[in-house]
């Protein structure tokens, strides 16, 4: 198919075409072009040449080409004529031959030729109607030209320059233009239409500010806030909503006068607003889509159809409305729960006591002028400007504990100590945590116990015990790396956060990680 084109000079119709034609999206019908949906008409159609032989002929004849050895040129079977050059769009029995854009005719533009010189046979003068005659004869036919005829007027023989003077035929040149023009016309006409229906549809979709309505499934929705399907969103929403009314909007007098950055220790003046530019479910997706895409206020601001500032003021508002609900997600649920919904590789006597799995995770700042805080926030292992942050789950993979942000070059172990996570583990608990938390006694007070690798510093190998020890708790420590990972999905805490949203840190790893509690147990991802 693709081989087939149209065999008139000049004319670029063929199968390639009009398979990138069918490849195409129909906006129309949300469908490709050339399927069963979709019942556009393909921009041309190409025709075989007939099986008459005096059909073929006049086909040839028009076509009008010359083969490489300056013979007349003869069609095979892969010759085809486009429909653009019959005045029907096709053969028809009252057009069967192509007549239109053949690539031969004269392009150029027809100037009106100028009036013939009278020319007389008789001696005698003309009147005066004889002139008027001749002259509006002349200018009615000064575009065609043809075989001359005689006529008589009043004795007087006067030459005309079209042979259907008497009749009220014109010539067939003129009438195979008018037919052209016509068929020209009426494709303006239609383009024009599907022009306008074009635009509308592009000022709709282009100019329409973005709402809920526009995530239609739930793929689009975990892949806007994070949350695994619409009917969650909705649900979380009614939850939230009695408090929307109560709810007091962060507003500055003085925003793009002062920076609101903790770092630099300037306080600014917060008032109520009741003015509301957005529905109260697209506040809560503008904010929970900065959080999982971590788009730019700017960006949002376009894409909702309001300020920057407007989109800074309901970020700042829904995070503390958010923690309050999501971050409730996050709680230390009883032994018995835990043990009901242990993991096969925790069922046994040695792990089946597991309460937590703690690890530290680290977020990217911008580096802050303030040569202190700049000290206080280097980590010397991620060598950049960091936050840590405490993290711990149940065997399950359900994050039961987050620790408020500490600068990055905090030990592990002091955060440990001073975060409150030692109030929540209770006696005859086990924490399985890495080689670099050493806070066995502290656990040991709490008659607490800590199962770590072993560590074999200084020496040279492992024995084979320590080796399986190692393998047995690294296999089981993995699930805390996996919900890391997961909450590292959300890409405000995977790239380097700007100082201006650092007092909203503890609050957005709060809020992800209750999002990320609303997800499948990590277990049933895991071998």
């Amino acid at each position: 198919m693709s081989k087939r084109i149209c065999c008139i000079s000049g004319c670029s119709n063929g199968g390639y075409r009009l398979n990138i034609w069918k490849s195409r999206q129909c906006v129309l019908h949300n469908s490709n072009y050339g399927t069963n949906p979709c019942t556009c008409k393909p921009p041309f159609k190409l025709f075989p040449f007939p099986n008459d032989t005096s059909i073929r002929m006049l086909w040839t004849k028009n076509v009008n080409r010359k083969s490489s050895k300056s013979k007349n040129w003869q069609p095979n079977a892969d010759s085809r004529i486009c429909s653009s050059h019959f005045i029907d769009g096709a053969p028809s029995a009252e057009n069967p031959i192509p007549t239109l854009l053949l690539g031969y005719e004269v392009s150029s533009k027809i100037t009106p030729r100028k009036l013939p010189k009278r020319r007389m046979t008789t001696l005698n003068s003309d009147p005066p109607e004889t002139k008027k005659i001749k002259q509006d004869t002349a200018v009615t036919n000064s575009v065609c030209q043809h075989d001359t005829t005689t006529e008589k007027v009043d004795s007087t023989v006067v030459h005309y320059d079209h042979a259907y003077i008497d009749t009220d035929q014109g010539c067939q040149s003129c009438v195979n233009k008018d037919v052209q023009i016509q068929y020209l016309k009426k494709q303006i006409q239609t383009l024009s239409k599907e022009l306008a229906q074009w635009k509308g549809m592009y000022t709709d979709k282009v100019n329409r500010p973005f709402c809920y309505n526009d995530i239609k499934s739930d793929k689009d929705m975990k892949f806007y806030t994070g949350i695994q399907s619409i009917k969650a969103f909705d649900a979380i929403f009614n939850v939230v909503r009695p408090n929307i009314t109560r709810m007091k909007y962060w507003h500055s007098s003085m925003a793009g006068k002062i920076v609101c950055n903790p770092l630099k220790y300037k306080r600014i003046p917060t008032i109520t607003s009741t003015r509301r530019c957005l529905s109260s479910k697209d506040e809560m997706l503008l904010t929970l889509m900065k959080l999982r895409l971590g788009i730019l206020n700017q960006e949002l601001a376009l894409k909702f159809g309001v300020s920057r500032q407007t989109v800074s003021n309901i970020f700042t508002t829904w995070t503390k409305l958010l923690t309050k609900f999501l971050g409730a997600l996050v709680f230390n649920p009883p032994k018995e729960v835990v043990r009901e919904n242990l993991p096969l590789s925790f069922q046994n006597t040695r792990y089946r006591s597991v309460r937590h799995i703690i690890d530290c995770t680290e977020i990217f700042l911008e580096t802050p002028q303030n040569l202190s805080l700049k000290t206080n926030t280097w980590s010397d292992y991620k060598h950049h400007n960091t936050a840590k942050y405490l993290i711990s789950i149940t065997p399950s993979g359900m994050i039961n504990f987050v620790s408020k942000g500490w600068g990055g070059r905090t030990s592990d172990k002091h955060i440990t100590n001073h975060c409150g996570f030692l109030d929540i583990v209770e006696p005859t608990d086990t924490v399985l945590a890495d080689r670099g938390f050493t806070i066995a006694q502290d656990l040991a007070l709490l008659q607490a116990q800590l199962l770590i690798p072993p560590g074999r510093r200084g020496t040279t190998q492992f024995t084979k015990d320590e080796v399986r020890k190692t393998k047995q708790i690294a296999n089981r420590r993995i699930y805390v790396e996996q919900a890391i990972r997961r909450m590292k999905c959300f890409r405000i805490l995977k790239y380097e956060l700007p100082l201006t949203m650092l007092h909203h840190l503890d609050d957005i790893v709060r809020i992800v990680a209750g999002i990320c509690n609303l997800y499948p147990p990590l277990s049933k991802y895991t071998t």
